[in-house]
């Protein structure tokens, strides 16, 4: 007659593997960190470069009937902007700029007066600055087979064709 044996549980054997597996986890804990902290090549890029996509077409008859268009935060950068466009070509006459008042505190921003055609600081009405931004932090600009783009990241992008460029 068969005599069966239940599940054999060599305790020592099984403490060992343990040990060596948590040693082996642990090492390459420390390598990853220790490589992830010896070098400062790794540059952290939130966020496109530029905000792109837009029909300059389309934003400028927008623009044209209604005013400045105001854009929230794009890209985590902190950034409202406004973009306004002068002219019957779609293709310049832009101007992109912070909607943060310069020197103003964080919650401060300008706002479009239609009635002056101004931008006037939220915080303080007396501070106003003209329809094309002029005074305010502007943003370099660039359309491109109809595409409007506006550097966001602080530089243009390296992909911009110079000769296009303008802001």
């Amino acid at each position: 007659m068969t005599v069966a044996h239940g599940i054999r549980f060599n305790v020592r054997r099984a403490l060992s593997v343990t040990a060596v597996a948590l040693v082996g986890a642990v090492g390459a804990l420390v390598v990853i960190l220790w490589l992830a902290g010896s070098t400062n090549v790794v540059e952290v890029q939130l966020g496109d470069p530029d905000f792109r996509g837009i029909n300059a077409a389309d934003l400028a008859a927008e623009i044209s009937e209604n005013g400045p268009v105001p854009f929230p935060d794009l890209v985590g950068r902190d950034l409202p902007l406004w973009i306004t466009h002068t002219g019957p070509d779609p293709t310049t006459g832009w101007s992109a700029f912070s909607a943060r008042t310069p020197g103003g505190a964080d919650h401060c921003l300008v706002q479009w007066d239609a009635g002056t055609s101004t931008f006037v600081d939220s915080c303080d009405p007396l501070s106003t600055w003209p329809a094309d931004g002029r005074g305010l932090g502007s943003l370099a600009w660039q359309v491109v087979d109809g595409e409007l783009r506006v550097a966001v990241g602080g530089k243009r992008p390296d992909d911009w064709e110079t000769d296009r460029s303008n802001g």
